[in-house]
C-alpha cells in the first residue's frame, strides 16, 4: 500500500529544470501539508472519487488551483521543477483526519517526508537552491468528531518544528512555514458553535509556531525561514472585502449540506466550510510571492550608497587635475582658488538569477576653496551635494538618496611628479520604496547613512615640449553606512531591515596624456585621456538580514554578490584657461569591464583663481 501511495504521488514528478530569470530564482520546488496546497493527489489516491471532482476542480479543495502552485507559477518555477506530497485531511501528526471517512490509510505529514520525499531525493538529486512549502496545521483543530481535536497547540508546533528540521537536515535551505487563518471565522465552526475556541487555538498556535520558527532560524544562519501570514492575509481581507474585489466572506459558495453553488465563486472568499476558493488562494500567493521577493529588494542598497559616495571623490579630482596642470605652468596661477563642478552619473545593472536589476541616475555639485600653501602644494576645502534616483526593474520599487558632503584635499606637484590626496565624510538620507504587488501597497522606508573616504593617488610626468604623459597610481578606500529602518504603509507585508556596512579598497593602475594648445592670448586649450585598471579588494559578499514587523524574531537573509573584481576607467576632457583667472573644463569617463553593469559620468567645472 505504501509504494502505490508513493508512487501515485510522484507521477507528477520529471526532470528538473534548472531556470534563469530573475523571477526564477529557484531551482526546485516541493511542496508537503493538507488541503490548502494539495493539488490532487488524495483525488489521485482515491481513485478520482475525492474530492467530488466536479463541483471541486480537478481533485482541488477549491474551484480553481491552490495557493501553492499559484505561487509556483509567480516564481516562474516550471511544472516539472515542482513535487507536490501535500495530502488532503494531514495533519501534523501520523494521522490522516480523512483515513476513517475513506476507508484507506492515508498519509500525513511525516510520511510525506520521512517516507516519499526520501524515496524521491534517492532517485533524484537535490538542488541547494531549492524552495520548500509547508501548509499544516488546521486539521489538528478542526478533525471531527470534536473528541479528537487537540486542545493544547504546542503538540502541534512542535510536529511542524520536526517537520522543518529534518528538511534542513536533508538540505533545505529555503522554507515558507504558513500559519493558520482564524479558524473561529470559518462557515464550519461558525455553525459548530466552536469559534472561540477554534480562535483561541488560532492564536495560540501562530504565537508558539512564531517563537518556534524564530528560534530555528536564529540558530541556523545558512537557512532561510520565510513565515507565511496567512492569518494576516484572511484578517485584512475580511476587513475590506471590496478592496480585493469580495462581497462575501462569511458563506460558502458550495454548500455541500444542500448541493448549491453561487454564481459568482470569485466574489467569495470562502468556496466550502473550511477552504477557500481560488481567488482566496490567489490572494494567499501574491502575499506570500511579496514576502518571498522583499529582501532580494534590499540587496541593491549597498551598492547604489557605495556608487553614490564616490562621487563626491571623482568630483574632487577634477579640482586636482586643474590644480596640478596650473602648476606646472609658472605665471598663470595665484594663490586661492575657488571652482564649483558638477556631474550626472548614469547607467544599469542588468537583472540575473539572483540580482534585481536597476537603472540609476546620481547628480551632483560640489564647490571648494583652495590655497597654495607653496608654489608646488595646495591645499582646500570642498562642500558637495549629491541627489540619486535608482528604478528597481520589474516594478520592484525605487532608491532615492540625498547627501551632504565635506571634503578636505591636497595637491603636491614636483619637478616630474605629483600626488594627491582627499578626506571626505557625508550625511545621507535615503527614500526606499518596495512596490509589493499585493493590495496595490508601496512599503516605505527613510534611513540615514553615511559615507566616509580616503583617496590617495600620484604619477610621474613626463614633458615633451607641449605633451605631458606618464603613469598614474592610486588607492581609494570608501565606507557606506546604512542605518536599519523599519518600513511604513504595507501594513503587514512592511519589513524591518537591519543596518547595513560596505567598505571598498581599490588600488588603481593606469597612464594619462595632455597636451597644451595656444588658442591665444592668455587662453590655453588642454585636452587630456586617461585609462586606467582597477582591483577592488574590499566590497566583499554581505548578508542583509531582515524581518517581517507582524514576525518579529524570524530573521529572514538574503545575499549580496561578489563584486567584479577587475574593471577599467576610462576619460577624456578638455580644460580651457580662458584667462589667467578663469578656466573651465568637462570630461566624460565610462567604466568598462563589468558584468551586467554599465556606469558612465559627465562631468563640468568652472573655475575663477584670485
Amino acid at each position: 500500500m505504501r509504494k502505490i501511495i508513493i508512487t501515485a504521488l510522484l507521477l507528477s514528478a520529471s526532470v528538473l529544470s534548472p531556470l534563469k530569470a530573475f523571477a526564477q530564482q529557484f531551482n526546485q520546488y516541493f511542496i508537503f501539508g493538507d488541503s490548502l496546497v494539495d493539488n490532487g493527489n488524495l483525488y489521485r489516491l482515491t481513485g478520482n472519487q475525492f474530492p467530488t471532482s466536479p463541483p471541486y476542480f480537478q481533485g482541488r479543495f477549491s474551484n480553481g488551483p491552490v495557493w501553492s502552485e499559484i505561487l509556483g507559477s509567480s516564481l516562474e518555477i516550471v511544472p516539472a521543477a515542482s513535487v507536490n506530497f501535500a495530502v488532503g485531511g494531514s495533519s501534523s501528526g501520523n494521522v490522516n483526519t480523512l483515513s476513517g471517512l475513506l476507508g484507506a490509510q492515508l498519509p500525513s505529514l511525516p510520511f510525506q517526508i520521512n517516507t516519499q520525499f526520501n524515496q524521491f531525493t534517492s532517485q533524484t538529486p537535490l538542488d541547494p537552491n531549492a524552495l520548500y512549502a509547508i501548509s499544516v496545521g488546521a486539521n489538528d483543530y478542526l478533525v471531527r468528531p470534536l473528541i479528537l481535536r487537540a486542545t493544547s497547540s504546542q503538540p502541534v508546533v512542535n510536529n511542524i518544528s520536526t517537520a522543518v528540521n529534518t528538511l534542513i537536515d536533508k538540505g533545505a535551505r529555503n522554507i515558507i512555514v504558513s500559519n493558520l487563518p482564524t479558524l473561529g471565522s470559518t462557515p464550519q465552526e461558525q455553525a459548530l458553535g466552536t469559534a472561540t475556541a477554534s480562535t483561541n487555538l488560532t492564536l495560540e498556535h501562530n504565537r508558539n509556531l512564531n517563537i518556534a520558527l524564530g528560534t530555528i532560524a536564529r540558530s541556523r544562519k545558512d537557512v532561510n525561514i520565510i513565515p507565511l501570514d496567512v492569518n494576516a492575509v484572511f484578517t485584512e481581507v475580511t476587513a475590506k472585502p471590496d478592496r480585493f474585489g469580495l462581497t462575501n466572506v462569511s458563506e460558502p459558495c458550495f454548500n455541500r449540506a444542500v448541493g448549491t453553488l453561487c454564481s459568482n465563486p470569485n466574489q467569495y472568499l470562502f468556496w466550502d466550510e473550511l477552504h477557500p476558493t481560488t481567488r482566496g488562494h490567489e490572494l494567499i500567493a501574491q502575499y506570500a510571492a511579496s514576502v518571498i521577493n522583499a529582501p532580494t529588494t534590499f540587496v541593491p542598497q549597498g551598492e547604489v550608497g557605495l556608487n553614490f559616495a564616490k562621487r563626491q571623490t571623482q568630483l574632487i579630482d577634477a579640482r586636482l587635475l586643474a590644480l596640478r596642470t596650473t602648476a606646472t605652468t609658472p605665471g598663470d596661477t595665484n594663490r586661492v582658488g575657488a571652482f564649483i563642478n558638477g556631474d550626472i552619473n548614469f547607467g544599469d545593472r542588468e537583472t540575473t538569477s539572483k540580482y534585481p536589476g536597476y537603472d540609476f541616475t546620481t547628480s551632483g555639485v560640489t564647490a571648494g576653496v583652495d590655497y597654495r600653501v607653496a608654489d608646488n602644494l595646495a591645499v582646500g576645502l570642498a562642500l558637495g551635494y549629491a541627489s540619486n534616483d535608482t528604478d528597481l526593474k520589474q516594478n520592484r520599487g525605487t532608491i532615492g538618496v540625498d547627501g551632504y558632503s565635506i571634503s578636505l584635499y591636497s595637491n603636491y606637484v614636483g619637478d616630474s611628479f605629483y600626488v594627491n590626496g582627499v578626506l571626505g565624510y557625508g550625511d545621507n538620507d535615503y527614500d526606499i520604496k518596495r512596490t509589493t504587488n499585493f493590495d496595490s501597497r508601496t512599503a516605505v522606508g527613510k534611513p540615514n547613512g553615511s559615507q566616509f573616504n580616503v583617496n590617495v593617488n600620484g604619477g610621474y610626468v613626463a614633458k615633451s615640449q607641449n605633451v605631458a604623459y606618464g603613469p598614474t597610481l592610486g588607492l581609494r578606500y570608501n565606507r557606506v553606512s546604512i542605518d536599519s529602518y523599519t518600513e511604513k504603509g504595507a501594513d503587514s507585508l512592511n519589513m524591518k531591515v537591519d543596518d547595513q556596512q560596505v567598505d571598498s579598497f581599490v588600488m588603481s593602475v593606469g597612464a594619462q596624456a595632455s597636451i597644451s594648445i595656444d588658442a591665444g592670448k592668455d587662453t590655453k586649450v588642454i585636452p587630456n585621456v586617461r585609462a586606467s585598471y582597477e582591483h577592488e579588494f574590499g566590497n566583499d559578499n554581505r548578508t542583509i538580514t531582515s524581518e517581517l514587523v507582524n514576525q518579529p524574531g524570524i530573521p529572514m537573509r538574503s545575499q549580496t554578490l561578489e563584486p567584479d573584481r577587475d574593471r577599467f576607467r576610462l576619460g577624456a576632457g578638455v580644460q580651457v584657461l580662458f584667462s589667467r583667472n578663469v578656466a573651465g573644463a568637462i570630461d566624460y569617463e565610462a567604466v568598462i569591464g563589468q558584468s551586467n553593469f554599465s556606469d558612465n559620468t559627465v562631468k563640468g567645472e568652472i573655475r575663477y583663481q584670485f
